[in-house]
């Protein structure tokens, strides 16, 4: 089998209502779709979610780094060697994460369509259903309005909330305690600072207050400051999640040494694809601590690739495949019924919506030998 052409698509995602964390707004999602034709008929698809806040993307970098360095590199090269193609790939771009994994995601969907088979059980096969329940990720608005939010969620079917926070600590215990007044007991609620707390003190005022309801804080300071990660970990009860803080199995192996995290916040967009992700888990996994798969609020694509990561790995216990739930549109038939996700095979076993993608296209660009 051989790569003959890449496709490269940027499109606009239109969301309900702007997201807001403590990083920024955003008012629409900017993705880039990469579809790897091949030799035999087998097409696969890719999707960069970037994020400069992140990954120190946009979608116009994302874009012209497959169109000009990674799509001519890979045409020619047999698809199913994805260890030698992403590894070329890596040294010639070491960077641009979500570039990579848009043509990695791409790649593992040719490898599950030519064996006929779904991702999730290729790469592990952890699930007997191929079915995920997802969370709802309330973005920060006031106490009352995200309270608000989250009944609505409840009566929706959800037992899950994401709660962003990372604004003054007095003003997110309000946030908190109004969204707990109004979920029952049994609702898990979750809690993500994005970095917006800056260093220990700050937090643990945070915390003082919110820790008793709430079973994980996300990313509480800046990502750089390992050493408060520890004390906070050291000083509280609930388990600290790290996420912009890891990218690759270094960083979690180097977190794990300074004991600075309980348990690790994987995003396929941060490492790059699914064959680092895996990776990732796995250092996690040796030392007994858990995952989550997180969200860049992915298109279709993207979200199926996480829901097959997370299917497949008995390590993962959490997730937020929530992208098709924020969005007005698609460009996929990826199943979904709020809040669950459904994911078959072959492959990533979704395809392009072609009349909805022209639609929210931008550009698109043909590389071919």
């Amino acid at each position: 089998m051989e790569i003959e052409r890449v496709t490269v698509h940027q499109y606009d995602i239109p969301l309900y209502e702007p997201f807001v964390t403590a990083l920024k707004p955003i008012p629409e999602l900017e993705r880039v779709i990469v579809e790897i034709e091949t030799d035999s008929g087998i097409v696969g698809l890719g999707e960069g979610a970037p994020a400069y806040e992140v990954t120190g993307e946009t979608q116009r970098s994302t874009a012209a780094v497959i169109e000009d360095v990674l799509a001519p590199l890979v045409v020619g090269e047999n698809p199913l060697d994805i260890e030698r193609v992403r590894g070329q790939m890596w040294r010639l771009v070491d960077g641009a994460p979500s570039a990579h994994a848009a043509m990695e995601i791409a790649l593992q969907d040719i490898r599950g369509k030519a064996a006929e088979m779904p991702l999730y059980r290729l790469l592990g096969g952890n699930a007997t259903e191929p079915v995920l329940d997802v969370p709802k990720v309330l973005s920060i608005k006031s106490p009352s309005a995200m309270a608000d939010d989250a009944a609505a969620a409840v009566d929706e079917g959800y037992r899950q909330i994401k709660i962003k926070v990372g604004e003054a600590p007095a003003t997110d215990a309000e946030r908190v305690a109004a969204i707990d007044r109004v979920v029952p007991d049994d609702v898990s609620l979750k809690a993500d600072a994005n970095q917006g707390w800056d260093d220990a003190k700050t937090a643990l005022a945070a915390l003082s207050d919110i820790g008793d309801r709430i079973d994980v804080i996300e990313q509480p300071v800046d990502n750089d400051n390992v050493a408060d990660l520890h004390e906070l970990r050291r000083r509280v009860d609930i388990p600290v999640m790290p996420d912009e803080s890891v990218e690759s199995p270094a960083d979690v192996l180097d977190l794990i040494e300074r004991d600075a995290g309980d348990m690790f916040n994987i995003k396929l967009m941060k490492t790059g694809g699914i064959s680092e992700a895996v990776r990732l888990n796995a250092v996690a996994e040796a030392a007994q601590r858990p995952t989550q798969l997180g969200s860049m609020v992915e298109g279709g694509i993207g979200t199926a690739a996480g829901v097959h990561f997370v299917l497949s790995q008995e390590n993962v216990i959490w997730n937020e495949m929530v992208g098709p739930f924020m969005t007005e549109t698609g460009v996929t038939d990826l199943a979904t019924d709020l809040p669950e996700i459904s994911v078959d095979g072959p492959g990533l076993g979704v395809e392009l919506d072609r009349d909805a993608l022209a639609t929210l296209r931008t550009e698109q660009t043909v590389i071919e030998q």
